[in-house]
């Protein structure tokens, strides 16, 4: 066999033996191909007679369904004709010796039952025996299933040897399995099926067990009515004995009388004796509301104090106590107490009522000093730095750069560089790098709305989110940012406006000092 590439020629041979090779292997696969072919074609007429005998037991079982149901509606009609025989034989034993004929009428109609009911056992037998057959035949389709996956997995395997008609192959295979899967399905239903049945057959006999206890007890009921009627003339006898007992019962009530109001006579006494005793606890009970309305008056007034001298501080720093107060967590605390009109005069009120409003006056006032402690410990009362040199002051300057009269927001603290720079409350670090011509800076939240601001640090000790304490270090005295030398840029902000930081500096003087 010659090839030509361009203007090249190349050529091979196929010699005598490779010709006969090939040949055999076509010849193999086409006989193989043949086989595979030949076992569908098979299979398929297989799977076709399977179908077929799967139907015709569907068409058996239907029928044996509407036998059943035939069998249900005949037993069904027997238990409502017991129903009514029930019904009607209470009604007998109702009307007295009169029903006596008609009772012997329900026992013939009983019998017929009888009767009837030996029917049914017949039928049930009957029943049975188709339904063993039908298991005969349910186990014989479950053995062909089996030989039939045996069939299909054979199958499976030559078709899977066969490449050149794969694609058919496939088809073919998911077709039967397909099958296998609707006949595997419709034998699960089949046996569900015959569950039902079986559920059904045990409801018939447990019925049928049913109504033989209804008949047993009707007969006992009528046994029970006639001991009834014996009861009720003992109950009869034993009526008019404790209609006696009765007479007898008065009489000792009549004698317990006479003995209770003795005993009330001797009670009189012990109230009398009771009254003494509870008009000495009255007086003791007002001797020791008036050492109670004593003590709370002085604590009142030592807190009344207090609360002074803090709201002083306060005021000193140059911010309004009734605005702090509002933003304290405490100013949503519940408040009450009795109601005391302010324009009576306090020696008309009644004791108790005197007691409970100076109880609530200090309550109120204890919350009060509570709230401004807690807003007193949140204010920066002290400098920065341990030793200082102010080299600022807060307001209007002369700006140490141009010259020009500038607003300087803050007070600066001139120290020696790497002094160590304090926290001058606890709070929360908001800020901590380097911010514009503050240079590098640190800023602290102290809660209420109040802030203070550090400047021209050489190094920052903490970082943004720490919980710093008071005079924790938290930085260096540095120049950094706009600066002439070193020294601390500090203010205080509330609600974002500059504060005097001199006046809190004098309001911590203040209170160190007391």
């Amino acid at each position: 066999m010659f090839f030509r590439s361009g203007d090249r020629f190349h050529h091979f041979r196929i010699t005598v033996r490779l010709q006969r090779l090939a040949a055999a292997v076509a010849a193999v696969a086409l006989g193989w191909s043949l086989y595979a072919s030949g076992s569908y074609v098979v299979q398929r007429i297989v799977l076709a007679s399977k179908e077929a005998e799967i139907e015709r037991h569907q068409l058996a079982y239907f029928d044996l369904l509407s036998e059943v149901g035939e069998y249900h509606d005949q037993f069904a009609r027997i238990t409502q004709d017991l129903e009514d025989n029930q019904a009607y034989l209470l009604s007998v034993l109702e009307s007295g010796p009169q029903g006596q004929q008609e009772l012997q009428k329900a026992q013939a109609q009983l019998k017929e039952s009888s009767t009837e009911h030996a029917r049914v056992v017949i039928a049930r037998d009957g029943l049975r025996t188709k339904m063993q057959k039908f298991e005969t035949d349910l186990r014989e389709i479950a053995g062909r299933n089996i030989s039939l996956q045996t069939q299909v997995a054979k199958m499976r395997t030559v078709i899977e040897a066969s490449k050149a008609e794969r694609d058919e192959v496939d088809a073919a295979r998911a077709q039967l399995n397909q099958r296998l899967v609707d006949v595997e399905r419709e034998l699960a239903e089949t046996m569900a099926a015959k569950s039902d049945i079986d559920s059904q057959m045990a409801a018939l006999e447990q019925r049928y067990t049913s109504t033989q206890g209804e008949r047993d007890a009707l007969a006992q009921t009528k046994a029970a009515l006639e001991g009834n009627i014996v009861d009720l003339n003992q109950e009869k006898v034993r009526t008019a004995e404790y209609h006696e007992g009765l007479k007898n019962r008065v009489a000792s009530l009549d004698e317990a009388l006479s003995q209770a109001i003795d005993k009330n006579t001797a009670l009189d006494g012990q109230r009398d004796y009771l009254e003494r005793r509870v008009g000495g606890l009255e007086q003791r009970l007002v001797d020791l509301r008036d050492a109670g309305q004593s003590v709370i008056g002085r604590l009142s007034e030592q807190t009344r104090l207090s609360l002074d001298m803090i709201e002083k501080t306060v005021e000193m720093t140059g911010l309004d106590v009734g605005t702090l107060l509002e933003s304290s967590p405490d100013s949503m605390l519940g408040q009450g107490g009795p109601f005391v009109p302010a324009d009576n005069d306090a020696a008309t009120f009644e004791p108790s009522l005197q007691l409970e409003a100076s109880v609530t006056t200090l309550d109120q006032q204890l919350n009060r000093w509570t709230a401004l402690q807690d807003i007193v410990r949140s204010l920066p009362l002290m400098a920065p730095l341990d030793q200082y040199r102010i080299s600022s002051r807060y307001g209007k300057r002369r700006d140490p750069v141009n010259g020009r009269t500038a607003k300087h927001a803050g007070t600066d603290f001139a120290g020696p560089t790497g002094t160590s720079i304090f926290a001058t409350a606890p709070g929360k670090v908001v800020f901590a790098g380097w911010r514009g011509r503050y240079g590098r800076t640190v800023e602290i939240d102290h809660g209420y709305g109040i802030r203070t601001r550090y400047g021209h640090m050489r190094k920052i000790l903490v970082k943004v989110g720490q919980e710093v304490g008071h005079r924790e270090k938290i930085g260096k005295v540095g120049s950094s940012g706009r600066s002439t030398g070193p020294h601390v840029h500090y203010e205080v902000r509330f609600k974002g406006q500059a504060q005097n930081p001199m006046k809190f500096l004098k309001a911590g003087n203040h209170v160190f000092k007391g």
